[in-house]
């Protein structure tokens, strides 16, 4: 492994993606999914964003979930939780503050890791931002593409694409301006993106749409 390689701990990566594992299947089993479909929402919300850096962007060859089998068991057992449990599982006792929790702490360290590896494989910064965004953000996307759904990114919201973006910018000027080492850029650019996440969350930050298209918004045009 190359020396400026930054890598998760085990247990922050398998917590965050067993949370973005069970919201995937959260999402097949109300859709109405049988097994197959809960197992493969679950799949590519918790690691459709390594899929599209290894196999899109940075042409690793074998894609990380196919040669860690870990990851096939966290999303496994994500499913069985949802298919056991159901309604259950989210009436637990802080189940809802769990998961924001992981995914606000997932989302910067996914951006980080996608970007870490760009920059390990020669790619240029705007490059590496890319490959760090599509990481962070890329399984919720896969998610609602499958499920016939708009993209909740593409939606005015909480800070989330918006946060991964500050986090990039962050991770950056980190590494590349003041010559950071990756460890100490990785774990500051986690905690920036994790509290402008958090505190859009709390206070109810979100982002606009464009006003001025207001009268068109949901109709059908052709491009101009």
């Amino acid at each position: 492994m190359p020396p400026d390689v930054f890598l998760l701990p085990p247990f922050f990566d398998y917590g965050a993606t067993l949370c973005w594992a069970v919201s995937g299947a959260l999402v097949g089993a109300r859709r109405g999914y049988d097994l197959v479909g809960v197992f493969i929402l679950a799949l590519v919300s918790s690691t459709g964003g390594g899929l599209l850096r290894d196999g899109l962007f940075l042409q690793e060859g074998t894609p990380l979930l196919l040669r860690t089998p870990e990851y096939l068991s966290l999303v496994g057992f994500a499913t069985a939780c949802v298919m056991i449990f159901g309604k259950r599982l989210t009436s637990l006792p802080g189940f809802q503050r769990i998961v924001v929790l992981f995914d606000a702490l997932g989302l910067g360290a996914y951006a980080v890791v996608g970007m870490n590896l760009s920059l390990v494989k020669g790619l240029n910064i705007p490059a590496a931002m890319l490959v760090g965004m599509v990481n962070a953000t890329g399984g919720g996307i896969l998610r609602s593409a499958i499920s016939g759904r708009e993209p909740h990114l593409f939606r005015p919201g909480k800070f989330e694409a918006v946060a991964a973006l500050v986090g990039c910018g962050v991770y950056m000027t980190l590494r590349q301006g003041l010559a950071t080492s990756p460890t100490v850029a990785a774990w500051i650019t986690i905690a920036v993106v994790f509290v402008v996440r958090m505190g859009s969350v709390v206070y109810g930050v979100s982002t606009s749409a464009v006003n001025s298209f207001k009268d068109e918004w949901g109709q059908d045009r052709p491009l101009p």
